[in-house]
């Protein structure tokens, strides 16, 4: 969760960890959630909960010391409404050969409230902080 402020139009972006391997990695998306993943299964996800517009994936080659091809999921918001705006999302760095259904997470964003559902049924309120304080927990409920 981050409280961004920003001047109108502004783009936001978040990634997640980047994977790097000898040979190129697997990597697929669609527009809520990015996924990259090395033949060993270490899988790098992110998935848009809230405030963001696009998923994609960052490729390269022969720019990271662990391996000659490289990505890095990551998510846009391209046009960042002006003030503050609260944006959230699920970062997952992963050695087992989960799916991403197992981390279906909702969001629900009222001002500086995030309410969370996790993938058990309970529920986290979290208060987003102050710029440079990061998210406060509120309670469980």
């Amino acid at each position: 969760m981050h409280l961004v402020a920003a001047p109108r139009g502004w783009a936001v972006r978040e990634g997640g960890y980047a994977l790097a391997d000898a040979r190129p990695l697997t990597a697929r998306g669609t527009e809520r959630w990015a996924v990259v993943r090395r033949p060993d299964r270490l899988t790098s996800a992110i998935l848009a909960l809230h405030g963001w517009a696009s998923a994609a994936i960052a490729r390269e080659v022969a720019a990271n010391a662990f391996g000659r091809h490289s990505a890095t999921p990551y998510l846009l918001a391209p046009a960042h409404p002006g003030g503050e705006a609260v944006y959230v999302s699920l970062i997952v760095l992963t050695g087992s050969a989960a799916r991403l259904d197992e981390f279906a997470v909702g969001a629900h964003v009222d001002g500086r409230v995030v309410q969370l559902r996790l993938p058990d049924g309970e529920r986290l309120h979290v208060r987003v902080g102050d710029l440079g304080r990061g998210p406060i927990v509120a309670g469980r409920g």
